[in-house]
């Protein structure tokens, strides 16, 4: 599983917001889309988001994609982890 993490840009509101989360959860291969951190009250971490895709999903166009909205300020895929 893949998730992509992105910034929408300052200024954005509740509503625009989630306009766009709908939009991102719609492009093909994206499962999810949604805030990091829900419940925070520091501006920054509310503006952090991330797109969960789909085992079969193509992630250079679900990244294309989001990075080309012009509510996001930028977007990336975070380093693997190691166990």
């Amino acid at each position: 599983m893949t998730d992509i993490m992105f910034t929408i840009r300052a200024g954005v509101s509740l509503e625009q917001r989630a306009r766009l989360l709908s939009r991102i959860q719609g492009i093909p291969g994206v499962e999810l889309a949604a805030p990091l951190k829900r419940d925070t009250s520091n501006e920054a971490l509310q503006r952090i988001h991330f797109a969960r895709l789909t085992e079969a999903s193509e992630v250079t166009n679900c990244l294309s994609a989001i990075k080309e909205m012009p509510e996001v300020e930028n977007a990336s895929l975070p380093a693997r982890r190691s166990i």
